[in-house]
C-alpha cells in the first residue's frame, strides 16, 4: 500500500489547466505583497485575493488592487471564476 505522502505528491505534481491558468505553476504565496493590505485596511473597492501564510501575519496580505464589481481584481476574478463549458 503506497504511504499517504507519495499519494499527496502525486496529487501535487500533477498539472492541471484551469482558467487558463495551470494550477502548479500558480501559487497565491508565491506573490510580491509589498502592496497589499491587512484585513483592517480592506475596503469596498479592495480585491480580497489573499497572497502569503494565512498563519503569518507577518506576510499575510490582501492584494488591494481596485475592483469592478465582486471581491476580486480583474486579474485575480480570471483566476477565481472559470468560464462555463460550452
Amino acid at each position: 500500500m503506497p504511504r499517504i505522502d507519495a499519494a499527496v505528491a502525486d496529487i501535487a505534481a500533477a498539472e492541471t489547466i484551469e482558467g487558463g491558468v495551470a494550477v502548479t505553476a500558480y501559487f497565491a504565496d508565491q506573490e510580491p505583497i509589498d502592496r497589499g493590505l491587512t484585513v483592517v485596511d480592506l475596503t469596498e473597492s479592495s480585491c480580497r485575493w489573499p497572497t502569503g501564510n494565512p498563519r503569518d501575519l507577518t506576510t499575510f496580505r490582501y492584494c488591494g488592487e481596485a475592483v469592478h464589481g465582486g471581491s476580486y481584481c480583474e486579474r485575480h476574478a480570471r483566476l477565481a471564476y472559470l468560464p462555463r463549458a460550452a
